[in-house]
């Protein structure tokens, strides 16, 4: 195990390499393993286990892991649907530069969750009492855009200075923001593919790296708000289920567009840091920055 720092790149050879020390220290066999995604985190199956192994890109990422791993073990013991650890392993420990976790592989099957399932999952999951020992941070809207835009070596000047300005505008705009709603513990990555349904057909809440303490707003406009103002991804009937489901129509709040082009900026600075994995990934983030530039709904973006 090593506590250098991280290379800057983080591809499949990359993750491949903290896969196999990780599940080494952890007594588990890598061999054949399937990979199941390289984003902001790399997730493996393992052929020999019921085990995901979800490796995020960067030592610099350990407190939002351990918080991640916090979050998981509280839901556990209130009984809430969500993914479970993997008990018989370490958790949050540093391989060759990345922070690894170990999940229990779930088998999904049934019909995908809809967004009124979304809507569902977020409104108990804001209901359950927050342990008063469980710290969390304090929500940041644009969190790590900055540091993306410091590591991307590889996209044009004037586009990142544009980003740059984007972001020091969008703070200012969120800051001046009223919320109706009471703030409280938010899921922060609240999208219809952080559900998974089981084969059992109940419905599991997945991925808690971006749990915080911030507005409840934030959680219903990346769930189903921006995905049917801003990209026309949900029906007016669906949309209307989400919002008889939670109960209340975030569009209706004039912060909503601010919100909404913070979480594209986001999106788009999550996209560049794989630029240089495919021509398709960088001909989508040159879609994006020309699209934010010219504010055009809805947008026409293709989902990596």
């Amino acid at each position: 195990m090593t506590t250098t720092p991280t290379p800057q790149g983080f591809g499949e050879q990359d993750a491949h390499r903290a896969l196999v020390a990780a599940c080494e220290h952890a007594g588990l066999d890598s061999r054949g393993a399937v990979p199941m995604r390289l984003g902001e985190n790399a997730l493996y199956r393992l052929a020999s286990a019921p085990v995901v192994v979800r490796i995020a890109r960067s030592v610099n990422l350990l407190s939002d892991v351990r918080k991640e791993v916090a979050v998981a073990r509280w839901l556990e013991a209130a009984a809430f649907p969500s993914v479970r650890l993997f008990s018989d392993c370490p958790q949050a420990t540093i391989h060759d530069g990345r922070v690894v976790t170990f999940w229990r592989h779930l088998d999904s099957g049934g019909p995908a969750p809809s967004f009124a399932d979304l809507a569902v999952m977020l409104r108990r999951l804001h209901d359950v009492p927050k342990p008063v020992d469980l710290v969390l941070p304090l929500f940041d809207p644009l969190a790590r855009v900055e540091d993306r835009l410091d590591c991307a070596s590889t996209v044009a000047d004037e586009d990142l200075e544009f980003l740059r300005q984007r972001v020091k505008d969008l703070y200012a705009e969120y800051n001046s923001l009223d919320f109706p709603l009471p703030a409280g513990h938010i899921h922060g990555d609240g999208h219809k593919n952080n559900l998974l349904r089981r084969s059992d057909g109940q419905v599991i809440l997945l991925d808690f790296e971006a749990f915080a303490w911030g507005p409840r707003e934030w959680d219903l406009c990346t769930g189903w708000g921006i995905p049917f103002r801003g990209f026309r991804w949900v029906s007016r009937e669906e949309y209307a289920r989400a919002v008889d489901a939670y109960g209340f129509d975030v569009t209706e709040w004039p912060g909503f567009h601010t919100i909404r082009r913070i979480r594209e900026t986001t999106m788009t600075s999550w996209l560049m840091q794989n630029v240089d994995h495919s021509p398709e990934i960088r001909a989508e983030f040159d879609r994006r920055v020309a699209s934010l530039r010219h504010d055009v709904l809805p947008r026409v973006w293709r989902p990596f």
